[in-house]
């Protein structure tokens, strides 16, 4: 897989661009951390889980960045709060994926986000991947961006079941194999259930790419300091392709994960997540998806 230096260079301007703000605010102030967003796990939420300064749990999922290009799977995972306007988070990670074919290390693994308006909030999260196959060359390089804007609809904090739409941009890594667009769009829509000492959340939706999907977590305090959550994520490719089909592989996709955040500080978390896929074994499950990392939360 070969990428040319100047669309690399025009992802990490993109990206500095959009995480710019939240690095600034964050000098000298650094906050709360809550989760990671990446591309193989699922993350736990924010330790301040009675009222979430971010956007706890949210993750998008898919295949390996290295490896044969076919069904469209996709999975995101958000909740429906939103930080104070002027707040955000800064999240510098780590992710492990290892299938039945191919490996792949993601470091560093960054998430921002921040908070413009009462109830939106924009973030943008990316990977530098280094994968292959077991004894094989190891391919690097700026995995998929994704750049997000979240709408609240109802909040947690007034309404026993709130909701917010997640749009965003995605920008493949490479071109895909069939000519399509590296530039693609997803339209989740989030749910959020909250009651002393746990909550549940969970999001649905499209991928451009060609896939539905439906994910949910339930988040539960262990003290005032630790938090644990374990989620479940269902993708379907609905686009038909050639090579699927010859190969006579399974459209759907089910991942099982758990993490644990605690809380060093009221400015600084850690967290740590494991997981797999649970449905049929083949060329893009993930037997062992691990993850881990610091965030940082600031505000004004």
């Amino acid at each position: 897989m070969q990428r040319s230096k100047a669309s690399t260079f025009a992802y990490l301007v993109v990206a500095a661009m959009l995480a710019w703000p939240a690095l600034a605010s964050a000098q000298g102030n650094s906050a709360y951390g809550h989760s990671h967003k990446g591309s193989r796990v699922t993350a736990p939420s924010s330790p301040n889980s009675s009222s979430p300064s971010s956007s706890p749990g949210s993750v998008a999922t898919e295949g390996p960045s290295y490896g044969v290009d076919v069904r469209n799977f996709g999975t995101w995972l958000d909740d429906a709060s939103v930080m104070e306007r002027g707040s955000g988070f800064v999240t510098i990670g780590f992710a492990y994926w290892r299938g039945t074919a191919f490996r792949e290390f993601d470091l560093p693994l960054v998430d921002t986000g921040m908070a413009v308006h009462k109830r939106v909030q924009v973030g943008v999260s990316f990977p530098y991947y280094y994968a292959g196959e077991p004894g094989g060359p190891v391919v690097r390089g700026l995995g998929n961006v994704y750049m997000t804007t979240k709408v609240q609809l109802r909040d947690p904090e007034s309404h026993p079941v709130a909701f917010a739409v997640t749009p965003m941009l995605e920008v493949l890594d490479s071109a895909p194999l069939d000519g399509a667009s590296r530039v693609n769009w997803a339209l989740p829509a989030n749910v959020e259930f909250r009651r002393e000492g746990w909550r549940a959340f969970g999001s649905g939706g499209y991928f451009s790419r060609g896939a539905l999907f439906a994910s949910g977590a339930v988040e539960a305090a262990l003290s005032n300091r630790a938090w644990v959550v374990a989620s479940l994520s269902q993708s379907y490719s609905i686009k038909a392709d050639e090579l699927t089909a010859a190969l006579a592989l399974p459209r759907g996709q089910t991942d099982v994960n758990g993490g644990l955040t605690v809380a060093l500080s009221p400015k600084i978390a850690t967290y740590a997540t494991v997981g797999h896929t649970v449905s049929n074994r083949e060329i893009n499950a993930g037997t062992l998806n691990l993850a881990g990392g610091v965030s940082f939360n600031f505000s004004r």
